[in-house]
């Protein structure tokens, strides 16, 4: 990739960025931090340059550089990503975890709980325009700040508090959202739209991007806070079914429904339960779309094994 990158073989420029954060991340995954450094610099150089700024790439990188002991110039590239906490629920896992395997996990609480506070009072002050998308917008933010403050918390060790109890009082109403379906023969059940599939059917159904997200990296977000939601209310077996959106289509058809249906989709991932196998968490961004399941369980840091 950094060599079709260095002789221009990449057919648009603007993915640029994006194989050099590729690179960078398997050579990090290789144990190389100070080439992986250099990578993640170059992405987010990248980025810049064709006028698509990615938090998670300068993340990524003010991580790199904590890591290998340049901490004024981590802190910098962090403390100017630190607004975002309060605007976008994006920004809110790759903030906090890069501040965290950077070594400053009490850093990320005091930036979340701030966050929070912030967006808590706007959701207040919007009170009077509950079911409007500002006032919806705020009470996900919420919520995906409160489920994370709460993850650094726990791994720290420290006691629950009032914003603890309030992560899982805001956590039911995105499950809700979510259109969420349990099995009692198999635990709670997603349906997931792999990265093509999840192309596919925002093409195909525009509407959709209201509740999944206008990008992959938005859905993924969303994915992995509600199984670690699941999680932590105590259902350790969690499964995804990878759906089609053909597939979708002729499932909607048969039952002379609309697949922008919530209870449509759900009864959807039902049909899958049925006639899936089982895979990983998480994916790859080329995972094949059918019928396949991704059965995993969520430690309980958050992960997946």
């Amino acid at each position: 990739m950094v060599d079709a990158v260095d002789r221009g073989l990449v057919a648009d420029q603007a993915d640029t960025g994006y194989a050099l954060m590729l690179a960078a991340e398997l050579t990090h995954r290789a144990g190389d931090l100070q080439a992986a450094q250099v990578l993640a610099e170059r992405a987010v150089q990248a980025y810049r340059t064709h006028g698509d700024p990615d938090g998670y790439s300068q993340a990524f990188h003010a991580e790199l550089l904590l890591r290998l002991g340049r901490e004024d110039e981590g802190m910098a590239e962090l403390t100017a990503l630190r607004p975002l906490l309060s605007e976008d629920a994006g920004v809110v896992s790759y903030i906090s975890e890069a501040l965290e395997r950077g070594g400053h996990p009490e850093i990320a609480e005091q930036w979340l709980t701030a966050a929070l506070h912030t967006v808590l009072q706007r959701r207040q002050a919007l009170d009077s325009q509950r079911g409007e998308p500002a006032y919806e917008q705020a009470t996900s933010l919420a919520t995906g700040l409160a489920q994370e403050r709460y993850r650094v918390r726990r791994d720290r060790g420290l006691p629950r508090d009032e914003h603890d109890y309030l992560a899982e009082v805001l956590g039911d109403a995105v499950l809700d959202a979510l259109g969420i379906a349990k099995l009692d023969h198999e635990g709670p059940v997603l349906l997931f739209w792999p990265r093509p599939e999840f192309d596919r059917m925002l093409l195909r159904w525009p509407v959709l991007a209201e509740e999944y997200g206008q990008t992959w990296d938005e859905y993924l977000t969303t994915v992995q806070r509600s199984l670690v939601l699941w999680s932590e209310c105590g259902h350790p077996r969690l499964s995804l079914f990878a759906g089609a959106a053909d597939q979708l289509a002729h499932y909607a058809d048969h039952v002379d429904s609309d697949p922008t249906d919530p209870q449509v989709r759900q009864d959807y991932a039902q049909y899958l339960a049925e006639h899936s196998r089982e895979t990983a968490w998480p994916p790859s961004h080329t995972m094949s779309a059918g019928n396949e399941a991704l059965s995993l369980v969520v430690s309980n840091t958050g992960g997946s094994t």
